[in-house]
C-alpha cells in the first residue's frame, strides 16, 4: 500500500496515505522499524510465546498468558467485529509483517525466532497483553490474602483491608481549562500517563494524515506500539484543501486510569478450596469487545462530543476522559465497562463465588466551565472558591455529581489536590508554557503526615526533615534532605513489614509457584506496607493477638529507629545541614526501566539498559511531577510519567510534548534516547506540524540501516576472507577518516583540509539525514573503504540526470588496500572489493539501478567502476555542496 512517511529532528515519524487503511498500512510499517524487538516481544506475549527470548521469567508469562487465554481472547474480539474495523487492523497487521521483513526485527534477540505474519487480531492481543495486569485483579488476590491471614479482633474487614489501599504510584494526571481561563480563549487539555517505565516506552509518538476527500483527519498523538491509531491521547486538526495541515477545526483529548474495580476475580467451582483457584471475570473477554471501533472512531473525531461518542464504545480498561475542541467545548466523562458489584461496594472486592450481573451505568459527559483535574483521586464534588481552603483566584474544578464516578477502592490522594492547588494560585491566564509549573512541581503533599510522626524526636535529622517539610516538602533531585526523607520512609517501611503484626502476612500466598515472576511482587509485604504507609502509621487500632499477647506498633519508637538508621552523623559547625558525603534524591533516584528482554544490560555496567544512561530525576509517588519508586524495596524510580502533553485547541502548532526516552527503539540510535534530558527535567518540545518542516523519510528500502557502528551487511568470499559493511559512526570513525583524507591521493575527495572536528561534523550531519548514509567496509576487520550511498532525488545530482524509480546514488573512497597479502590475492583489491561493493549496495531490496557520478577528469575512479560493471554515461554538470561540479554518470543495472 502506498504512503508518504516524514521525520521531524527528533525522528518522530508522520505517516499520510490517501485511504485510511493505506494509512493504518503505513503506521505499522513505521512501528516495526522503530520498535521492532518491542512489538515482537509484546507479540509473543500475546500469543503465549515470550518464553523463547525471555528464559524463565517468559516461560511464567506465558503459563499465565494461556490460563487467561489471551490469544484465544483477542481471536473473538476480531472476529465479533464489524468490517471495517477488520480491514483496519488487517492493514495495520499487514504493514507490522512488511516493516519487520524490511529490516525491523534484523536484531540479535530475533535472530534465532522464526518469522512469523501478524494476523489481523494480533494487534488485539498486543493491547490485551499490555493490560491484563492493568486492571487491579492483582491486588484483589492480595486483598484476599490480607483476609485470609491478618485479623484484627474487633475491626471490620474492609478498614483492615483499606490499610494497603493507597495509590502506589498508579495512575495518571490530566486537566483541562476552559477558553475563558487561557491566553488564547480555546482550551488547554494537559497531562502525562504513569506507567512502569520500558525502554523503549509504552508510548509512541506518532501523527496520522488520511488524505481521502470522503473521511480526511490529521491526527497526531501517542499510540501504543502494536496498536493502530492513537487511543488514549490525541489532537486532531481538520485538514481541507485552504489548509492541508489543518484548519480552523480542533480536538483533543487525553485520559486517566479511573481506579475502578473492573475485572472479578472469581472463585472456580473446580478447585476453589485452594488460594489459587481463580478466574478472571473480565469485560473485554465475556463481550468479546475491548474497544477497537472507539480506537478507530476516535480518528475521525472533530469535537469534543464526537470524542464522548466515540468513548461510549470503549470497554477496557476504565478511563477518565477529558476531551476539548476549538469551539470552546470542554466534556469530563468516564468510559468502559465496570461491573455491577454486589450492593455497590467495591471497597470490599474480593473473590467471589459468582460475578456481578451486568454493568453500572455511567453518569453522562458533564461540562467543564472552569477547569477539571483527574489525577486517580477518590471522586468528590470540589467546593467553590473561598470555601476550598485554597488560596488564590484561579479557576476552580466545579464539575458536579463526581461520587457517581467513585467505582473502585484504590485512589492516589495527594496529586489532584496539588494540581488544583496550582491551577487556582494562578495569576495570568493559563498557555502551553505555563503548564511547566504543573508538569514539573515535585511537591509531596502527604509528606508532612508523615513527618508528624517524628515531632518527638529531637535529633539533627528529624529537624531537618521539619525543615524540609516547612520549606515546602520538595522532592527535588539535588536535595540531600529529600533523599533522607525517602531514605526514611524506605527503612520504615521494610522495618515495619517486619514487624509482628504483619508476620501473618509473610505466610505463603498459596498461588501457583510457577506464576511466581508473574505474580510474586503482589504478595511483597514491604511494598504494600511503603504504599499504605501513612494508613499504617495512623492505624491505632492495628492490634493483632500473637503467642505472647497482644501486639501492636510502637509508632513513636519504630519511626524514630528507621530515622537512626539511615541519618549520618551531623556536622559540628553545622548540625542542620547535610554531611558532605550525604547522597542526593537524585543520587539514588534514576530510572530503572523494563526492557523487552530481560537481559539487555550494559555488560560492563550491571543493571544498565544498553544505550542509555538514566538522568537523575525529581518526584516521587506522590508528587505531580511522578517518577514513582517503591518504598520498602528500591528507591529507583520505576514508574513514572510515560509521557507528557499539552495540547492548545486555539493552534496545534503550540502545541508540545514529549516521552521520557526517544522515538526509535534502537540502542545506539540518533533517536534512541534524544529526548530523556528533556523528559527528566520535565520539560516538553513543541510539535511541529508544517510538512515543510519534516523530512521525507525512505520506505523504498534502498538504504540498510542501523545504529551507529552497527554491521549491517556481510559476504564470506572464503580463502579471501570476510567482507562487512557497518553503519558509520562519526565519532568513533573520525580520526580514521580525517587520516584517509589527507593524503594527497585523497583530492578528488575534497575534504583534505579539514579539521578531524569537521570531518566528523560532516558525517554527524550525513548520519541525521534519512535519504543519506554512510558506511565503513570491513575487509576481515581492517577499515579499507568509504561508501556513500544516498537517494538521488534527495541530491544535487538529482537536477542533473533523469532519476529512475529505484536509484541509489554512490561515492566511495578506498581507504586502505586491505589484507590482499594475507590472502595470496591479486594486488588489485577490488578483485574482491568490487563484487562486495555491488552485493551490498543492491542488498537493499528497493534498489534496481546504482548511480555513479566520479568527477569527469578523474580517470582512474571511472575505470574501477567499469571494472565493477558500470556503463559510462553522459557528462552532466551541477551545483555540488563543494561547488559546481562536471561528473561523468555510470549506470549499473540490477
Amino acid at each position: 500500500m502506498d504512503f508518504d512517511l516524514f521525520r521531524d529532528d527528533l525522528g518522530i515519524p508522520h505517516v499520510r496515505a490517501a485511504t485510511e487503511t493505506a494509512l493504518a498500512y503505513g503506521q505499522g510499517w513505521v512501528t516495526a522499524q522503530d520498535r521492532g524487538l518491542q512489538v515482537e516481544a509484546d507479540r509473543m506475549r500475546a500469543e503465549e510465546r515470550y518464553g523463547e527470548i525471555a528464559g524463565a521469567a517468559g516461560a511464567a508469562w506465558d503459563r499465565f498468558a494461556a490460563r487467561e487465554r489471551l490469544a484465544a481472547t483477542a481471536r473473538e474480539i476480531h472476529d465479533a467485529l464489524g468490517q471495517p474495523e477488520r480491514a483496519w487492523l488487517a492493514a495495520y497487521a499487514d504493514g507490522v509483517s512488511a516493516g519487520l521483513l524490511a529490516g525491523g526485527r534484523d536484531v540479535p534477540e530475533l535472530s534465532g525466532v522464526p518469522f512469523r505474519p501478524w494476523r489481523p487480531w494480533t494487534p488485539i492481543g498486543v493491547f490485551l497483553a499490555s493490560h491484563v495486569l492493568f486492571n487491579g485483579f492483582p491486588s484483589i488476590l492480595w486483598r484476599a490474602h490480607v483476609a485470609r491471614h491478618l485479623h484484627v479482633p474487633g475491626v471490620p474487614l474492609d478498614r483492615v483491608l483499606g490499610l494497603f489501599a493507597a495509590d502506589g504510584g498508579s495512575g495518571s494526571n490530566a486537566w483541562a481549562v476552559n477558553g475563558r481561563f487561557t491566553e488564547s480563549g480555546s482550551p488547554l487539555v494537559a497531562g502525562d500517563p504513569h506507567r512502569t517505565l520500558e525502554l523503549p516506552g509504552p508510548y509512541q509518538q506518532v501523527r496520522l494524515a488520511c488524505t481521502d476527500p470522503a473521511a480526511p483527519y490529521d491526527v497526531l498523538g501517542f499510540a501504543f506500539p502494536g496498536v493502530p491509531g492513537v487511543p488514549h491521547f490525541g489532537h486532531a486538526v481538520q485538514p481541507s484543501v485552504a489548509h492541508p495541515a489543518g484548519g480552523g477545526s480542533s480536538v483533543a483529548w487525553g485520559i486517566t486510569n479511573a481506579a475502578a474495580h473492573h475485572v472479578e476475580v472469581v472463585a472456580d467451582g473446580a478447585d476453589s478450596a485452594g488460594p489459587d483457584g481463580w478466574r478472571l471475570h473480565w469485560p473485554a473477554r465475556e463481550l468479546s469487545d475491548v474497544g477497537v471501533t472507539a480506537w478507530r472512531a476516535l480518528l475521525h473525531a472533530r469535537t469534543a462530543r464526537d470524542v464522548a461518542d466515540a468513548f461510549a464504545g470503549w470497554v477496557d480498561p476504565v478511563n477518565r476522559v477529558l476531551t476539548a475542541d476549538s469551539t470552546g467545548d470542554v466534556l469530563s466523562l468516564t468510559a468502559g465497562k465496570v461491573p455491577a458489584v454486589p450492593a455497590g461496594a467495591p471497597e470490599l472486592a474480593l473473590p467471589t463465588a459468582k460475578p456481578a450481573d451486568g454493568y453500572v451505568d455511567l453518569p453522562a459527559p458533564a461540562a467543564v466551565t472552569e477547569v477539571a483535574v483527574d489525577a486517580n483521586e477518590r471522586p468528590m464534588t470540589q467546593r467553590p472558591a473561598g470555601a476550598d481552603g485554597r488560596p488564590g483566584a484561579g479557576p476552580r474544578d466545579l464539575r458536579p455529581g463526581r461520587e457517581a464516578h467513585a467505582l473502585g477502592w484504590s485512589y492516589a490522594p495527594h496529586r489532584a489536590e496539588r494540581i488544583r492547588q496550582l491551577l487556582a494560585a494562578a495569576t495570568a491566564p493559563e498557555s502551553p508554557a505555563t503548564q511547566a509549573r504543573i508538569h514539573g512541581d515535585t511537591r509531596d503533599l502527604g509528606a508532612p503526615g508523615l513527618v508528624e510522626h517524628l515531632a518527638h524526636d529531637a535529633s539533627a535529622a528529624a529537624v531537618r526533615l521539619r525543615s524540609w517539610v516547612d520549606d515546602g516538602a520538595h522532592l527535588d533531585a539535588g536535595s540531600a534532605d529529600a533523599a533522607l526523607y525517602m531514605r526514611w520512609r524506605d527503612a520504615l517501611a521494610r522495618r515495619l513489614a517486619g514487624h509482628p503484626v504483619f508476620a501473618a502476612l509473610h505466610e505463603p500466598h498459596g498461588q501457583d509457584p510457577e506464576l511466581g515472576p508473574v505474580l510474586g511482587g503482589v504478595f511483597d509485604v514491604a511494598a504494600a506496607v511503603g504504599a499504605g504507609l501513612a494508613r499504617v502509621l495512623a492505624a491505632d487500632w492495628l492490634v493483632v493477638d500473637g503467642p505472647g499477647g497482644r501486639l501492636r506498633i510502637d509508632v513513636a519508637e519504630e519511626v524514630s529507629a528507621a530515622l537512626a538508621e539511615v541519618a549520618t552523623a551531623p556536622s559540628e559547625a553545622a548540625p542542620s545541614e547535610p554531611a558532605p558525603s550525604e547522597p542526593t534524591w537524585g543520587d539514588l533516584h534514576v530510572p530503572a526501566p523494563l526492557l523487552p528482554v530481560p537481559d539487555l544490560v550494559a555488560p560492563d555496567v550491571p543493571g544498565r539498559p544498553v544505550g542509555v544512561r538514566p538522568a537523575a530525576v525529581s518526584g516521587n509517588n506522590e508528587s505531580v511531577r511522578c517518577t514513582g519508586g517503591s518504598p520498602g524495596v528500591a528507591l529507583t524510580a520505576y514508574r513514572a510519567s510515560v509521557a507528557r502533553y499539552v495540547w492548545d485547541l486555539s493552534d496545534r502548532t503550540q502545541s508540545r510534548w514529549g516521552v521520557p526516552f526517544g522515538a526509535g527503539g534502537r540502542p545506539g540510535g540518533a533517536h534512541f534516547d534524544d529526548q530523556h534530558a528533556t523528559w527528566a527535567d520535565a520539560r516538553t518540545t513543541a510539535v511541529v506540524t508544517d510538512w515543510d518542516r519534516l523530512r521525507p523519510a525512505d520506505t523504498s528500502l534502498r538504504l540498510l540501516n542501523g545504529a551507529r557502528g552497527a554491521e549491517v551487511w556481510r559476504r564470506d568470499f572464503g580463502p579471501h576472507g570476510v567482507v562487512t559493511a557497518h553503519v558509520l559512526d562519526p565519532d568513533a570513525d573520525a580520526d580514521l577518516l580525517h587520516g584517509w583524507f589527507t593524503q594527497p591521493r585523497a583530492a578528488f575527495w575534497g575534504m583534505g583540509e579539514h579539521t578531524r572536528d569537521e570531518v566528523r561534523d560532516t558525517y554527524a550531519f550525513v548520519d541525521s539525514l534519512e535519504t543519506h548514509h554512510a558506511y565503513l567496509v570491513r575487509w576481515d576487520d581492517e577499515p579499507v573503504v568509504l561508501v556513500q550511498a544516498y537517494h538521488p532525488e534527495h541530491d544535487p545530482i538529482g537536477t542533473a540526470y533523469e532519476v529512475l524509480p529505484g536509484d541509489l546514488g554512490l561515492h566511495f573512497f578506498l581507504g586502505s588496500r586491505g589484507p590482499v597479502a594475507r590472502h595470496g590475492a591479486p594486488a588489485d583489491p577490488w578483485t574482491v572489493l568490487g563484487p562486495a561493493m555491488r552485493e551490498f549496495l543492491f542488498a537493499g531490496p528497493g534498489t534496481r539501478r546504482l548511480v555513479g557520478e566520479p568527477d569527469a577528469h578523474n580517470e582512474k575512479a571511472l575505470r574501477r567502476m567499469q571494472v565493477m560493471g558500470f556503463t559510462a554515461g553522459e557528462v552532466v554538470s551541477f551545483e555540488s555542496p563543494q561547488g559546481p561540479k562536471v561528473a561523468r554518470m555510470a549506470y549499473l543495472e540490477r
